[in-house]
């Protein structure tokens, strides 16, 4: 509440403190809210608390704070304060509609280009919801900052030269009948897919088979090493075809995530990143700062590494290390060394870029650029003053070591502006894990694998939920809206630090803390306005008593634009989250019983007294408007009608 954060900030410069906290009187008569903060400066300045808190309240009182009415100091050291709820209610409901859209926008970012790196799944096989967990965090920050005022770049990596993808180019060339010859026609390699299926899902089949099929077929896996370096040269028939592949595949995980209002401005393709030169200069630049050396002995003769962490150790299993390998001895780089290259680049600080063209039209009607070898120049992008990579919690210590390379490079503002925004996993539930015909060890939870085959696929997630919502009599497109929101809504409203266990029931849910509760809270506001017919709501009166349900709800509109900053300073969407469902839960109690002293709570558009009538639309208007607001940040389509 604003009210709040004014009266912390003057009484921190009056007792020279960090935090003031609030909490709730035990008797309303006592005031709004209260602070016990004088307590513990009673031993600090060896004074009574009450004489503490009674000094505070004079010096806050001849600051004339605004909608204060009346502060009160109780045994045996209280502050309490009562709000001016008239001029209060007044004041929010004037910068939420003078606001509209743009109310919970704050220019704390002063247009600092933030480069926010999501999403990044293998383009081998269909997106399963681990994967939707990332694009969804990572959209939500986009937006988060966005309104914070940053100028923010959302960018997917695609890893087109990984051994994922060769995997998949094996199955395709070398598992089934017509197999792979040089210079064969591969439109008979590209007739094994029968289209019965989409092009992701059919692939996410024969990459387990062929995953399976490497455990006993030794010609495979030679297929798979020459498939592999065809691959990463990116050169020849091979390398082409594997190029067709992962583009097949991006462009099913686009129209995936769109059904999910995810965007990017930008696709950063590795297969570039070898072809401009990256990993060359950064490799280069690494060796001459010594931040990599080449060892001779060891378990990492013939690598370059970075040193760190313990290093080379004995344990009883022989030597281990800690050191993390860039170049192998056969020459190939490793992911990471790809990545520090790929980090320079964001920052500015390599001294190489990329080509860029077209991709295509998004959802939202941006037009979506990617990376290519036959594009144009352009220094629109990278060049950023804070890099956030969302990437699982597993991948932190390959992030420690790309972040630890940039200091060692000279680069020690860009090492601590590299954010890694971390995520616990998504896992299936006992129940869901038996819905997919799984077996799990006593009953618990089942992580998924896409090598296995094991786990449930975006689409087919938002399809049953959308099936779901259809059969309740939802039309088709409100069905699929609400199923995008009910989705976004249940991977944001956890914490980024905590598990995500799936379950089929919990997702569907329809009631209670969910996204769809969210939604048919705000088509109710609609629905309610629109009965009302009132357009404007300027010059609205607020009456001298204003209700329990009122001032609640009031406090709570109040609260949105501080909850922004802390879901852009968390880099979270669950704060987002709990405010919606906090929200909508306020605005059903005051709909309900907008005076819960009255015997009878009548509609809204049929109170007679024309001022409160307004008054309480305004109320009503002011809802939505900040539902709509906050859905929207979340990502989350705001419907009118359901």
């Amino acid at each position: 509440m604003q009210v709040q954060t004014t009266i912390a900030s003057a009484i921190k410069k009056i007792l020279d403190i960090n935090e003031v906290p609030f909490n709730v009187p035990p008797k309303r008569e006592f005031g709004d809210f209260s602070t016990a903060v004088c307590m513990p400066m009673a031993k600090v300045r060896r004074t009574a608390p009450i004489k503490i808190a009674q000094e505070v309240k004079e010096k806050l009182d001849a600051l004339k704070l605004p909608y204060i009415k009346e502060i009160i100091v109780t045994p045996p050291g209280y502050l309490n304060f009562k709000i001016d709820h008239p001029a209060y209610v007044k004041s929010v409901l004037d910068k939420i509609r003078s606001k509209g859209e743009d109310y919970g926008k704050v220019n704390v970012g002063r247009a600092r280009r933030v480069l926010i790196e999501h999403t990044n799944v293998n383009p081998n096989k269909a997106m399963h919801i681990g994967h939707l967990r990332n694009c969804i965090i990572g959209d939500t920050v986009v937006r988060t900052l966005r309104k914070l005022g940053y100028d923010v770049q959302a960018c997917n990596y695609i890893d087109d030269t990984g051994v994922q993808v060769a995997d998949v180019v094996v199955a395709m060339l070398y598992m089934d009948a017509p197999k792979y010859k040089p210079g064969m026609d591969l439109a008979k390699i590209w007739a094994k897919y029968d289209g019965k299926q989409s092009f992701d899902y059919w692939c996410w089949d024969i990459y387990s088979r062929v995953a399976a099929a490497y455990d006993t077929d030794e010609k495979l896996k030679a297929n798979r090493a020459e498939v592999l370096h065809a691959v990463e040269s990116c050169e020849g028939e091979i390398a082409a075809f594997a190029k067709e592949v992962a583009t097949r595949i991006v462009t099913a995980h686009l129209k995936t995530v769109g059904r999910l209002n995810v965007t990017y401005n930008l696709l950063n393709w590795e297969s570039d990143i070898f072809h401009r030169g990256f990993w060359n200069t950064a490799f280069e630049l690494l060796k001459k700062s010594g931040a990599v050396v080449f060892e001779t002995e060891g378990p990492n003769k013939g690598c370059w590494v970075v040193r760190f962490g313990r290093g080379v150790f004995m344990t009883d299993e022989g030597l281990k290390s800690e050191d993390k390998v860039l170049v192998r001895s056969n020459g190939t780089v490793t992911y990471t060394g790809k990545d520090i290259a790929y980090q320079m680049w964001k920052f500015g600080v390599l001294g190489r870029d990329f080509l860029y063209k077209n991709w295509g039209k998004q959802i939202d009607g941006t037009m979506l650029k990617t990376t290519a070898p036959d594009g144009k120049s352009s220094k629109l992008y990278g060049r950023a003053d804070k890099v956030i990579n969302v990437i699982d919690i597993r991948q932190a210590y390959t992030q420690e070591i790309v972040y630890s390379c940039l200091r060692k490079l000279g680069f020690p503002k860009q090492s601590r502006n590299s954010v890694h925004l971390g995520y616990e996993v998504v896992v299936l539930s006992a129940n869901a894990a038996k819905t997919l015909g799984m077996e799990t060890e006593s009953g618990g939870a089942q992580a998924m694998s896409g090598r296995k085959g094991l786990g449930v696929k975006g689409d087919d997630l938002i399809n049953v939920m959308a099936a779901k919502l259809a059969e309740k009599g939802t039309s088709k497109k409100s069905a699929e809206i609400l199923s995008a929101g009910a989705i976004r809504y249940f991977m944001s409203k956890i914490t980024t630090g905590k598990m995500i266990v799936f379950d089929f029931d919990e997702a569907l849910r329809t009631t209670g803390d969910s996204g769809i509760y969210c939604e048919y809270a705000h088509a109710r506001a609609c629905s309610v306005l629109a009965k009302a017919g009132i357009k404007s709501f300027r010059g609205v009166k607020v009456p001298d008593r204003v209700t329990e349900t009122e001032e609640n709800l009031i406090k709570k509109l109040d609260e949105f634009p501080a909850v922004v900053r802390k879901a852009g300073a968390d880099l979270s969407p669950a704060p987002l989250a709990r405010y919606a469902f906090d929200l909508a839960s306020c605005f059903t109690d005051y709909y309900e019983t907008p005076d819960p002293e009255a015997e009878k709570q009548t509609p809204f558009y049929k109170i007679e007294d024309k001022d409160l009538k307004k008054y309480r639309l305004a109320l009503v208007d002011a809802f939505r408007a900040t539902m709509a607001n906050c859905l929207t940040t979340l990502g989350i389509t705001p419907l009118e009608r359901i």
